[in-house]
C-alpha cells in the first residue's frame, strides 16, 4: 500500500495519515506539502482525503485525484464529510464531489457511523483514535475550557453568550486557524485563548480546566473530544447523531447538552476516569482488515 500524504503536517487530517502511517510500520509513503500532478508509484493508494487540500475546489480536488490515481486500486479515509448545515449550496458542491469519489474508491473509510450514513459507497467505520494524555488533574475554580484549533463552528460564541455575566472564566486551548484572526480579536474580550501549545504544554493546561467543553454546533468526528477523553476527562458536549453515538461506544463520559448551556456547566460534576484504551494500534488493524476485505495488500 503506498500512502500519498498531502499537506502541512500540523493540520489535523495530515497529522492522521502520518500517524496511521507510523503506526503501520514500514509503508511506502509519498510525502507532499502542497498536492501535485506527479506521477505515482505503481501499486494501491491510500489518502486521507479533505477537498481544500487537494484543489482549489471540491470538483478540481476529486478530478485530479483520480485522474493521478488512474487504474490504480484507491483507499481513501474521509475527513471533514459535507453536512447540510455548511450551507446548501457549499453542502450540494462538496457533497456531489465526496460522492464521486467514494464511489470510485475501492476502500471507504470514515470516523463515524454518522459519516458513513452520507455515503452511497459502502464504507468502513474506524473510529478516531483516543490518545493517551498524562494530564494532571489540579483545576481553577470555575474554569470551562475548549480545545484546538479556534474557527467559526465550534461554539466558541455561543458558550460567551451563554455565560457572559456568569463569573465563569473562559480558556480556549490551541492557535487560532488561519483566516480567522480579526474574528478571534472579538473572542479574546471575553475569554483566553492560549495560542500553540505543545504536547506537554496542552497537557497542563488541560489539568487546569475544571469543565471541559466540546460545544460545536454541527460535528460528525471529534479529535478535541477524543483527547479530553485521553486525558480521562468527563466532558460537556452538543447533543448530536455523533455525541451519541460516542457515548454509546464509552458510557458514562460524556454529558450531552441539548438546552441552555449555562444550566448544564451550573449542573456539572467533574470527574477523572481511567481513559478508555483504543489507539493507533487499534486504527491500524482496522485498516488492514478493511484492505485485506478488499484484496488489497
Amino acid at each position: 500500500m503506498i500512502h500519498l500524504i498531502v499537506g502541512p503536517a500540523a493540520h489535523g487530517v495530515t497529522a492522521y495519515a502520518l500517524q496511521l502511517a507510523d503506526a503501520l510500520g514500514t509503508v511506502d509513503i509519498v510525502r507532499e506539502e502542497t498536492f501535485t500532478e506527479a506521477p505515482l508509484p505503481d501499486g494501491p493508494i491510500h489518502v486521507a482525503f479533505t477537498d481544500h487540500l487537494f484543489g482549489a475546489g471540491p470538483d478540481a480536488a476529486v478530478e485530479t485525484l483520480l485522474a493521478r490515481v488512474g487504474e490504480r486500486p484507491l483507499s481513501v479515509s474521509f475527513h471533514d464529510v459535507p453536512q447540510p448545515e455548511e450551507g446548501a449550496e457549499r453542502f450540494a458542491r462538496r457533497a456531489a464531489a465526496y460522492q464521486r469519489l467514494a464511489a470510485a474508491a475501492d476502500v471507504v473509510g470514515t470516523n463515524s457511523e454518522h459519516e458513513a450514513r452520507f455515503f452511497d459507497a459502502p464504507s468502513s467505520v474506524i473510529r478516531l483514535p483516543i490518545p493517551q494524555v498524562h494530564s494532571e488533574f489540579d483545576p481553577e475554580p470555575g474554569t470551562v475550557g475548549v480545545l484546538g484549533y479556534l474557527y467559526p463552528g465550534k461554539g466558541h460564541e455561543y458558550l460567551i453568550a451563554a455565560l457572559d455575566g456568569s463569573g465563569y472564566r473562559l480558556r480556549f486551548l490551541g492557535a487560532v486557524s488561519k483566516g480567522h484572526e480579526a474574528w478571534a480579536e472579538e473572542l479574546a474580550r471575553h475569554a483566553e485563548i492560549t495560542g500553540w501549545l505543545s504536547d506537554d504544554e496542552l497537557a497542563a493546561e488541560m489539568g487546569r480546566i475544571e469543565i471541559p467543553v466540546c460545544a460545536h454546533r454541527h460535528f460528525s468526528a471529534s479529535g478535541s473530544l477524543m483527547t479530553w477523553l485521553g486525558a480521562g476527562r468527563t466532558v460537556l458536549a452538543t447533543d448530536s447523531d455523533y455525541t451519541r453515538e460516542i457515548d454509546a461506544w464509552l458510557p458514562g463520559r460524556i454529558t450531552r447538552v441539548s438546552g441552555s448551556w449555562r444550566d448544564a456547566v451550573d449542573a456539572f460534576q467533574p470527574e477523572v476516569l481511567d481513559p478508555p484504551r483504543y489507539g493507533w494500534a487499534d486504527v491500524a488493524t482496522a485498516w488492514e482488515d478493511a484492505w485485506h476485505s478488499a484484496g488489497l495488500e
